[in-house]
């Protein structure tokens, strides 16, 4: 008996004092991780990019004949937009960008310009609000909607 014993004895293992400290630090790393994604702090690094509307837009004749959309939009990060078209309508972009010269939202508000064509199938109304349908590089649509100011 007293030889099985020391064979307990001579084993070596953790210590209760190691094995309380790897808890708490996986416990705070796991919470750590847990409040960032709670919070939004990794929105930046996965997936596609959140894009929405802030505010209403304005629409508006301008003196060249066209139709000027500027809306506000934030992104959660870099995307571009491909095309643009007023909702119930066959009237499509002939131009957009981003102020600053680009087509590219990032992340952030950004102001972006679109200018339609003047077409007879699409008349505004001063005061009506209407829906722009803005797609994106990574496939998705964003519907925003702005108000016809004459």
């Amino acid at each position: 008996m007293p030889l099985k014993l020391k064979a307990k004895r001579s084993k070596k293992g953790l210590s209760g004092a190691v094995t309380a400290l790897i808890l708490v630090i996986a416990s705070v790393i796991i919470a750590l991780v847990v409040v960032g994604f709670a919070f939004g702090l990794f929105g930046a690094l996965g997936g596609t990019p959140t894009v929405t509307q802030v505010g209403t837009g304005t629409l508006y004749k301008s003196g060249s004949g066209y139709y000027t959309a500027t809306v506000t939009l934030h992104s959660t990060g870099n995307v571009q937009i491909v095309s643009a078209s007023i909702v119930g309508t066959s009237v499509t972009a002939n131009a957009f960008s981003v102020v600053g010269g680009s087509n590219t939202l990032t992340a952030g508000a950004n102001t972006v310009v679109i200018s339609f064509p003047s077409t007879n199938t699409f008349n505004p109304q001063p005061g009506s609000t209407y829906q722009i349908s803005i797609g994106l590089s990574d496939g998705t649509t964003v519907q925003v909607a702005v108000t016809y100011t004459g």
